[in-house]
């Protein structure tokens, strides 16, 4: 028991729960002035946030800013406005959209709690308008519960089946050390000084302090809690609220003593992670639990509904419109040693090359590569009425010993206890793979025979696997390279002996929470606030409507509106007591608007594309060389024995200095060796080089290993433009290429920046049957030319067909 208790237990804010939403409540009225108790059922407090990823979405916020990632409010409102359709709210969107940014500088400024970035991370629905490829997300940084003290036991350790003997491993780069620990000496050393590092936590503190991820946001919460003297009580669950005149005035909390009353002078929050773990909530709210047993969370145990209840006694109501009451995730069901079953949220390996998932019918249902709702919502929509939402994750020898498997750790973890409890099945072929699980195995085979073909192939014709960032990203770009694929998510399926993993209907959480306004106070039947009631974390009715739009709109609206209930509690306005300033004006110095591009294009003597593919490599990735080579084309059809370089920028100033080099590498003293423009002054016969700035809103060019844009044929056609014609093209294009995208991808349209007035536009093509067809598909559905967009070209127009060489990263 903390010394601060007292037997009048007064306080001006009570807090019941402890994850996230909670604590940020907390930490934010005790940084206020208020006095604070915070009150937790289970012995330990951090709920579900202990066990997460600890990811925010926090678009605007300042580590990305900093980074010079800077976008109006308007992009996140309008992806918002698309992904959430009827369910959109304006005005709590531009409460969170307002305020994240200023908690996250609070939270910086005044506390133990800090950040690392996710400038990289796209958010889930890259088709959709305003999606971001990055600088929306924030994780919490890497904490050393040490400075916890005494208090460090009372932490929820991470969910074991998520870490190495209890270790927690940071996703991104940490995380691949750890699966690259037997392929490269660095990785080794990284992991073998995490693991002594994890050895004399164990024998020293009986656990890892070293925490990161969700258990590192509570680890920084609860210190700052702790710092400001927050009374944060463990073993003590609330048992109903206080109110005076329709005000709710505190809360009767069972303690070792008995039952307490708790008076708070401002009112109370209710935290407490929401239903998954109630099954009369289950039963009403999710479809597919009509017992309310037919549900596995991979939420903390404790979350059975407790804050929702207290709501409904006060007067609030629970939100029961949701598109989907719960965050859907693929969970597998562990057993553990002591006869207990843990629930592992597959979140990770889904989108690795060489891994399918399947129906007991043995057919893929859904991109494996998606988001793990986006995943389950397509086994809901793919099972029969009647039937199990059952499906196994497939994937052969080398792939599980690279990435795992669920709870199945890679090399040189053993596969044999896991094959032993019965959790991995193995079979030496597919038919004995799918006689094992009780798939169809005929099915299987041809399932997996298709898809090989498909991953071969690069494309997914099937379910579009690897075609957007977050696909991408979730992939191994590396591994994939280095085998020949093409497609980062997809790899053939075909050295057993082969596993398989049963996944059933599972969540991180659930969305279905109290009914609140803009300030976070609870509100009843009539939508009014009853005073003194705030509700946070997933007790609180999801401002996405059970839509699911990027990694961490859970953690993100959490800690934003726990900080925002927590100032209306104290009476104060955050933009008031954040000095933080909200980028409102339009900027044009984004890294998505500052792409410059080089097209080259060099005459050769027939028979020397080779040799000139070759020197181009060399010279455009040599230690010295300013950009980055994005495609090497030789020319089939226009002007052929023509070789077409493409390269990036991020300066202007860069692409200059990488011309200069260009046109002064001169014949060495020697005589030998490559020399001359790209190493080829030998070679060519003519050189012509432009410059170009991409259209300021189209995402910079990237390697097919990355961007997942293949031909392998390519068309480059390039179009006068009138005087007056400029802006208006680049506005027109914004408008229709995001349709016209999804039947062949456009891999840039750029402005020249030398010689006449003219736009350039690369496009990639399965081949030249695919390019005529979609050609005139597009035209037929009136989504291509842009209309009016002819009227401000002239009738220099040039097109141009050409093939992607070895060296192109453009494949």
């Amino acid at each position: 028991m903390p010394s601060s208790f007292t037997t009048e237990n007064n306080c001006d804010l009570l807090v019941i729960g402890s994850g996230a939403g909670a604590l940020s409540a907390a930490v934010t009225a005790a940084q206020l002035g208020l006095q604070v108790i915070v009150v937790e059922k289970e012995p330990q407090f951090g709920g579900t946030t202990a066990w997460s990823g600890g990811w925010m979405w926090v678009p605007r916020n300042p580590l990305a800013v900093e980074a010079g990632l800077l976008e109006r409010i308007e992009k996140p409102l309008s992806y918002l406005r698309r992904e959430l359709g009827e369910k959109f709210d304006e005005s709590r969107a531009l409460a969170f959209l307002n305020n994240a940014p200023r908690m996250v500088a609070f939270f910086r400024r005044h506390t133990a709690l800090q950040f690392i970035d996710g400038n990289t991370i796209p958010d889930f629905h890259g088709h959709t308008t305003d999606a971001a490829t990055g600088g929306r997300s924030i994780c919490a940084a890497p904490f050393d519960a040490r400075q916890l003290g005494q208090r460090l036991h009372d932490l929820k350790p991470p969910l074991q089946e998520t870490t190495l003997w209890g270790m927690g491993i940071a996703s991104g780069a940490e995380l691949r050390h750890f699966l690259n620990v037997l392929r490269q000496p660095a990785s080794f050393w990284v992991v073998t000084q995490l693991l002594l590092r994890h050895a004399r936590d164990l024998l020293v503190h009986r656990r890892g302090t070293r925490l990161v991820n969700g258990n590192a946001l509570i680890g920084g919460l609860a210190k700052s809690a702790l710092d400001l003297g927050v009374d944060i009580r463990v073993n003590s669950p609330a048992l109903r609220l206080l109110q005076d005149g329709g005000r709710v005035t505190g809360a009767v909390v069972q303690m070792a003593q008995g039952e307490i009353s708790i008076q708070a002078r401002c009112g109370v929050v209710l935290a407490t992670g929401g239903f998954p773990h109630d099954p009369t909530r289950k039963q009403q709210l999710l479809h597919h639990a009509p017992t309310g047993h037919e549900h596995w969370s991979a939420g903390n145990r404790g979350n059975t509904g407790d804050g929702l209840r207290l709501g409904e006694s006060a007067g609030g109501v629970v939100a029961g419109d949701l598109v989907q009451a719960a965050a859907l995730a693929p969970v597998s069901l562990v057993p553990r040693d002591d006869g207990s079953v843990a629930h592992f949220p597959h979140l990770i390996e889904r989108a690795k090359p060489g891994l399918i998932a399947v129906t007991a019918q043995g057919l893929r249902f859904a991109n494996e590569a998606n988001s793990y709702h986006d995943f389950m919502q397509d086994l809901l929509a793919a099972t029969p009425a009647g039937q199990k939402p059952e499906a196994w994750l497939v994937c052969d020898h080398d792939f599980i010993r690279c990435y795992g498997l669920g709870a199945v750790k890679p090399a040189p973890m053993p596969l044999g206890p896991w094959l032993k409890n019965g959790y991995l099945k193995r079979g030496p072929s597919l038919l004995e793979l799918a006689q094992v699980c009780g798939i169809d195995a005929q099915a299987l085979q041809a399932t997996v025979q298709r898809y090989n073909a498909l991953a071969q192939d690069g494309k997914d014709r099937d379910f579009g696997k690897g075609e957007t960032p977050y696909n991408r990203i979730q992939g191994d770009a590396i591994k994939a390279t280095r085998r020949g694929l093409r497609n980062p998510c997809m790899g053939p399926i075909e050295q057993g002996p082969f596993y398989a993993v049963k996944v059933v209907m599972g969540s991180l959480g659930t969305f279905a929470g109290l009914r609140v306004n803009d300030h976070a106070q609870v509100t009843n039947a009539q939508g009014q606030a009853i005073p003194g009631l705030y509700a946070g974390g997933n007790d609180l009715s999801s401002m996405m409507g059970g839509h699911y739009p990027a990694g961490g709109i859970t953690l993100g609206p959490a800690m934003t509106f726990g900080f925002i209930a927590a100032h209306h509690a104290a009476g104060r306005d955050p933009a008031a007591t954040c000095e933080y300033p909200i980028t409102t004006t339009s900027t044009d110095t984004s890294k998505e608007n500052t792409m410059y591009y080089e097209l080259a294009t060099m005459t050769l003597p027939f028979g020397t594309a080779g040799q000139a593919a070759t020197n181009v490599q060399a010279f455009a990735t040599a230690p010295q060389a300013k950009g980055e080579l994005l495609g090497c084309w030789f020319t089939d059809i226009g002007v052929l024995n023509q070789m077409i370089v493409l390269r990036g920028f991020v300066t202007l100033e860069a692409l200059q200095a990488e011309r200069e080099r260009t046109q002064q590498s001169t014949r060495p003293e020697s005589g030998n060796g490559p020399w001359g423009p790209f190493g080829c002054g030998e070679i060519y016969q003519t050189l012509e080089q432009h410059s170009y700035k991409g259209f300021p809103w189209m995402k910079p060019v990237r390697p097919s290993a990355e961007s997942g844009i293949t031909g392998p044929v390519y068309e480059i056609r390039t179009y006068g433009i009138k005087p007056d014609g400029v802006q208006p093209t680049i506005d027109l294009w914004a408008q229709y290429v995001p349709a016209r995208d999804k039947l062949s991808p456009c891999v840039v349209a750029m402005v020249a920046l030398d010689g006449p007035l003219r736009f350039t536009n690369i496009w990639a093509y399965d081949s030249l049957n695919a390019r005529s067809q979609i050609r005139g598909e597009a035209v037929a559905q009136g989504i291509w030319p842009p209309k009016g967009g002819p009227a401000h070209l002239t009738t220099n127009m040039v097109s141009t067909i050409a093939l992607p060489t070895a060296v192109s990263p453009l494949k």
